[in-house]
């Protein structure tokens, strides 16, 4: 089957519209959010209202993702969208010369973060709800590739603009935001799978008690958790390095020339490497993620998975180990390559083994890789200040070897897929 966006089901295609232009905005802003409130808070507090927000994002998610199995995919979205609106509303009012109030934005800001983790796994719901096992390897693969080309626009624009023309980005935040709710409202339609009535929680229950007892039988699901602690430890992998490598290159590479190029010489050192090798993968994956799309897609779960994963930790590997410029560039361009290879894969994988009416929780619960991730990731610099940096690589290579055991474990586990709701009959999309 020939697959293209536009022949997509149409939540879908309207999700990833709505998340490639969110998350664009997004990176024009949020990133550079925590230089704005330390102007204005002072780096202790700025610390602990960061911190504040990403705790209760990452309780919003476990929430949202009962609730989105409870009452509808496209409830949650709509409403957290109206709610993230009004917060967008307060960042402008609190930037504009007559109020200039920072606690007014870093409020409007919160409940930014706070709608997205309540709000994300209903959206990773939905495009499983509204595809088939066969389509999310094609939409995995350009939700990827999108999402790279967000990062990098949005943080080249932000980069230039967000000190001297913050307000004008988020007004344009507020406009993005609108045309999501405008997106969410009439072009999406609810495709969930329902319990049957005999299976929905009593409404004796209490909210918290029920919740729970969801998310007891999702961690009773011995191949979800194997894939969980699969995926873990691989985006350890990266966090690893981006919490240990500024550190590294910094005290390794001196200011070294690079290339010259009509008389001008460009020259790094390991801060301006790291973020020259940053601009290396996104760019690899902007350019190369088509190509590499059509040339992997014949390929088995398992074979994408695990020999995407030697060619990224490979990587990641030699990245940490060494510190000869050239060289790694060219190592990071293998990262990209397994990147690119297994990490959409292995969403569809996800995917597949989720049951249909529990769909949201196992989103939730999958998004807590990353907080756990994190938390290894921070360990890589103490960890970092032991070891010479070839035991930091073989660290990643034993880590990664690790991971792809668990990804084969899993493969021998993993049952049949789950087949695919009925569709519905949802319409014609509106013209673009």
């Amino acid at each position: 089957m020939s697959l293209s966006f536009w022949k997509l089901q149409r939540n879908v295609k309207a999700r990833m519209i709505e998340r490639f232009m969110t998350h664009m905005i997004n990176n024009c802003i949020f990133p550079f959010m925590g230089i704005y409130l330390a102007g204005q808070f002072g780096a202790k507090l700025t610390g602990i209202l960061m911190t504040v927000t990403i705790l209760l994002a990452f309780v919003a998610g476990i929430f949202g993702g009962y609730l989105s199995d409870q009452i509808g995919r496209k409830k949650l979205l709509v409403v957290t969208e109206v709610v993230r609106f009004t917060a967008i509303a307060g960042m402008i009012a609190g930037s504009t010369d007559a109020l200039s109030a920072p606690v007014l934005v870093w409020a409007g800001f919160f409940f930014c973060y706070f709608c997205s983790g309540l709000s994300g796994p209903a959206g990773d719901a939905l495009i499983i709800d509204s595809s088939d096992s066969e389509e999310r390897r094609y939409i995995y693969s350009f939700d990827y590739w999108l999402w790279n080309i967000s990062v990098l626009v949005g943080m080249i624009i932000g980069g230039f603009f967000f000190k001297l023309h913050r307000l004008e980005l988020f007004v344009a935040l507020g406009v993005i935001s609108l045309l999501s709710i405008a997106i969410l409202v009439f072009w999406i339609k609810e495709n969930r799978t329902t319990l049957p009535a005999a299976e929905e929680p009593s409404e004796r229950v209490g909210f918290l008690r029920s919740t729970a007892a969801n998310y007891r039988t999702v961690v009773m699901n011995s191949v979800f958790m194997v894939f969980l602690l699969a995926s873990l430890i691989d985006i350890s992998i990266q966090l690893q390095f981006n919490n240990y490598s500024p550190i590294r290159l910094a005290a390794a590479v001196e200011e070294t020339s690079l290339f010259h190029l009509f008389g001008q010489t460009f020259k790094v050192d390991g801060y301006k490497l790291f973020g020259l090798l940053n601009i290396v993968n996104t760019v690899a994956v902007v350019i190369l993620g088509t190509w590499i799309r059509k040339r992997t897609m014949r390929l088995s779960d398992s074979k994408a998975i695990i020999g995407g994963l030697v060619l990224y930790v490979g990587g990641y590997a030699f990245l940490v180990a060494t510190a000869l410029p050239w060289f790694l560039m060219v190592m990071m361009v293998v990262v990209s390559f397994g990147e690119m290879i297994y990490a959409p894969r292995k969403q569809a994988v996800l995917a597949d083994i989720v049951p249909a009416d529990q769909r949201g929780s196992y989103m939730a619960i999958n998004a807590l890789t990353l907080r756990g991730a994190m938390m290894i990731g921070s360990l890589a610099v103490t960890l970092g200040a032991y070891i010479p940096a070839w035991a930091m690589g073989a660290e990643l290579a034993v880590a990664g070897l690790a991971s792809m055991l668990l990804y084969r474990k899993m493969f021998r586990m993993k049952p049949k897929p789950v087949p695919a709701p009925e569709p519905v009959a949802i319409g014609v999309a509106p013209p673009s």
